[in-house]
């Protein structure tokens, strides 16, 4: 489960990386993207702009050849104007509105002191024409460029002060809205208008609007006095671009499929080559270790480790290191695992080692030979570095010196003979063959010894208790080097905790008949073997009351709990409400539920109440399912028939052959 949440961890980090690195990605190219588009864009209306513009020169243009030719000059300057000049005129302006209206504009002379207005297709009376454009009120108080926005024209009048004009005179300057502007009509990539005096005059419709904002491109026209006004649609290029972004992405997942797919079969692959490389490795650690334990012998073991090729010839030592208590039950061996590493690191840093992994509780180290009082402190210091680092004790024993790979299953075996003796090492964590042989170790045991051998006498666990007994008397201790002092404290040493054990059982079991042991009679004998004896009685008895009161107590607790179900198997009661009943928490009633009735909570309650229902089927044959479910605590008439089934593999209808109504 662990490693199923490891791995959606990483492939959670490898998404957001991805989508991380490959928004960036896009965000670079959009960027680069709008700045080619921009480019482009102004690019574009440069082109367009120019082309416009060349138009309107040309428009001014075609009227500064008219102003210079003799019949507008004379128009000018007669106060009297003749019906041939006025054909003259006429003719001068139809033929540039002739050569020039294909490209969409048309010129129209008029002077105020005059009321005729000469246009390309005639005269015309100057206040009505003026009037019929909606210029003559404006005509009157402007001496400025007026612009006159038409259905189908845009309409300018130049007057003197601006273009330089004689008093008094003005021309009329028409543009064909579609066909002038016909590089900026009804463009797709923005729209065009003309900005004149902060009014937007549209070149397709005949509206003018204020303008508001900053939105857009603003842009000199030639010759007249007005601006182009160009906003741009984006819409298109934003929905390109979005299109090119959504294809990049997915090129770049697939990329990034195809480079993890690679990356992940070249890491098999390297894998594959390392467990390959290895299995030799590990299998030569094995035969190491097998033949150390005596499982192989030397000819069926093949390739020993290099290590150990490179310490043949040398005189070598074998330590066993190992938990001290395996037994204990809040000892966690995860500790034991980097105790072990940190051994292995330890010893590395010091010269040439083999060690050898030899349980879950042990390992063994394979060391050139060093005098005993260095091995021992040395390990003494590791193992008290240890045991306050990862909170597990450890004791280490050394074998007797050797030379040849042969001697090794030999030392072991030495050094688990010492081991026995480790609950009498009485605080020593290296022990040596030798304080075996000279009795050397005193018969004692420490207190975490002893407070497992009171844990597991309060609790009636014999078996338990006799393993302990066991190793606090070994029988590889040599009694004939152990004095009549040693042997009354070590009894001593036992009364105590014989009489710890009966002064807590007073305390909490009332019904034990403690009075009636007699633990002083351990220390009426100095014989090793007798007092044993006696210890392995005085416990046997112990736990044999202890079963008997757990019993006496487990009944009581069994009809404790039969009262309560007789009273409410009609509720709809729960395991949490039998607890409060007891006066125990839920985990503990859980367990001593199944203990006292023989099965869990559900499973009881449920046979319980189909027995009831049995009963109450037989004397009332006509009971309605949904009123027997209410009689039993069901809260629906379907669960009762769902649990019926699964007990009795029939239905309740079913069980009672005379038809009973359901609802």
């Amino acid at each position: 489960m662990l490693k199923k949440e490891r791995e959606n961890i990483f492939l959670n980090k490898k998404i957001w990386g991805f989508i991380f690195f490959a928004s960036i990605f896009i965000f670079l190219f959009g960027v680069n993207e709008y700045r080619e588009y921009k480019k482009e864009e102004e690019q574009r209306i440069d082109r367009v702009l120019n082309k416009i513009n060349l138009k309107i020169e040309l428009v001014m243009s075609s009227i500064s050849d008219l102003e210079t030719s003799e019949p507008i000059k004379e128009y000018y300057n007669l106060k009297e104007i003749s019906y041939y000049n006025l054909i003259k005129v006429l003719q001068e302006i139809q033929k540039k509105n002739n050569v020039y209206g294909k490209i969409g504009y048309s010129l129209s002379l008029g002077k105020e002191s005059s009321d005729i207005i000469v246009t390309g297709s005639g005269t015309r009376d100057r206040n009505e024409y003026l009037k019929r454009m909606g210029a003559l009120k404006r005509i009157e108080a402007d001496s400025k460029i007026i612009l006159i926005p038409k259905k189908k024209e845009i309409s300018f009048i130049l007057k003197n002060e601006i273009f330089n004009l004689e008093e008094g005179i003005f021309w009329i300057v028409t543009l064909d809205r579609e066909l002038f502007f016909s590089e900026l009509y009804d463009s797709e990539d923005g729209k065009w208008e003309i900005l004149k005096d902060n009014k937007i005059y549209s070149l397709d419709k005949d509206i003018v609007t204020k303008r508001r904002g900053k939105e857009g491109y603003v842009l000199r026209s030639s010759g007249l006095n007005f601006k182009f006004l160009y906003t741009p649609n984006n819409t298109i290029f934003y929905q390109i671009l979005f299109l090119k972004s959504f294809v990049i992405f997915v090129a770049l997942a697939l990329l990034s499929i195809l480079i993890d797919y690679s990356i992940k079969l070249y890491t098999e692959r390297k894998d594959l080559i390392g467990e390959i490389n290895n299995l030799s490795v590990i299998d030569r650690r094995k035969n190491l270790r097998d033949f150390v334990l005596g499982i192989r012998k030397i000819h069926e073991v093949g390739e020993l480790t290099r290590k150990v090729k490179a310490l043949q010839g040398r005189k070598l030592k074998i330590v066993l290191v190992e938990i001290f208590d395996s037994d204990d039950e809040g000892l966690d061996f995860k500790n034991f695992t980097l105790a072990r590493e940190y051994l292995k690191e330890s010893l590395s840093s010091n010269g040439i080692y083999e060690h050898i992994d030899i349980d879950y509780k042990s390992i063994a180290f394979i060391i050139p030979e060093e005098s005993d009082s260095v091995i021992e402190d040395a390990f003494h210091f590791m193992l008290e570095n240890i045991g306050q680092k990862y909170s597990v004790e450890l004791i280490a024993a050394v074998s007797n010196e050797f030379v040849s790979v042969e001697s090794f299953p030999q030392e072991y075996i030495t050094c688990k003979k010492i081991l026995d003796a480790k609950f009498m090492a009485k605080g020593r964590k290296v022990l040596f063959s030798e304080n075996i042989k000279s009795g050397k170790l005193i018969l004692t045991y420490p207190i975490e010894t002893e407070a497992k051998l009171v844990s597991k006498l309060l609790n009636g666990n014999l078996q338990g208790a006799k393993k302990i007994v066991d190793e606090i008397f070994i029988d590889r201790i040599n009694p004939e080097a152990m004095d009549k002092k040693d042997i009354k404290e070590f009894t001593g040493l036992l009364y105590n905790t014989l009489n710890r054990v009966v002064v807590q059982l007073k305390e909490f079991e009332s019904s034990l008949h403690c009075e009636e042991l007699d633990i002083e009679s351990i220390t009426k004998t100095g014989d090793l073997d007798k007092i044993r004896t006696i210890f392995n009685e005085l416990i046997a008895e112990i736990c044999k009351q202890k079963k008997s009161s757990e019993q006496d107590e487990n009944e009581a607790i069994r009809e404790k709990i039969k009262t309560y179900i007789d009273n409410n198997y009609h509720l709809d009661f729960s395991l949490d409400n039998l607890a409060d009943y007891l006066g125990l928490s839920f985990k503990y009633t859980s367990i001593l539920f199944k203990k006292v009735m023989g099965d869990n909570f559900k499973n009881y309650i449920n046979m319980y109440r189909i027995e009831k229902a049995k009963e109450i089927l037989r004397e009332k044959k006509d009971i309605k399912i949904k009123d027997l479910a209410e009689k039993l605590g069901y809260n629906s008439s379907n669960t009762f028939i769902r649990i019926f089934k699964k007990y009795e593999g029939i239905s309740p209808t079913q069980f009672n052959p005379e038809e009973i109504l359901e609802k």
